[in-house]
């Protein structure tokens, strides 16, 4: 008696059945991965010292579909994102969009440079600037 050896049709049906789930997760698209970034690697505030936000997210690696997290208490910032122009000069006019309810996130959906301010404290260094390369 074979009791203890598996049927050669049992066999391969294991083996279809691992042949087929290998191929399902070859063809899950790669624009499915994505990082979570709190951005300054704390609270969205008034950076403590200069440059901070700048420092911060050159140590980053930022993708297309990257998910920003600014954590900040409503009422005490804001989250714009602006052309570069206003980033530069701290021009809290020019924005393309402004999230005032904390915390709040932002999907960087295309390759490119994204410019955020908090239209409270820009003056002051809160503000950064994120590359975003091709995954």
């Amino acid at each position: 008696m074979k009791a203890n050896n598996p049927s050669t049709k049992t066999m391969r049906l294991n083996l279809v059945v691992v042949t087929t789930i290998a191929m399902a997760y070859a063809q899950i698209p790669a624009t499915l991965s994505f990082y979570i970034h709190l951005v300054g690697g704390k609270a969205w505030d008034v950076p403590s010292e200069p440059n901070h936000y700048e420092t911060w997210a050159k140590g980053e690696k930022f993708t297309k579909d990257d998910i920003l997290v600014f954590d900040f208490c409503t009422g005490m910032h804001t989250v714009a994102e602006v052309p570069k122009v206003a980033y530069d000069t701290c021009n809290t006019t020019a924005a393309k969009t402004i999230e005032t309810l904390g915390p709040t996130t932002v999907t960087v959906s295309n390759v490119g440079m994204y410019f955020f301010i908090c239209t409270k404290h820009c003056q002051s260094g809160q503000k950064v600037a994120i590359d975003v390369k091709p995954s």
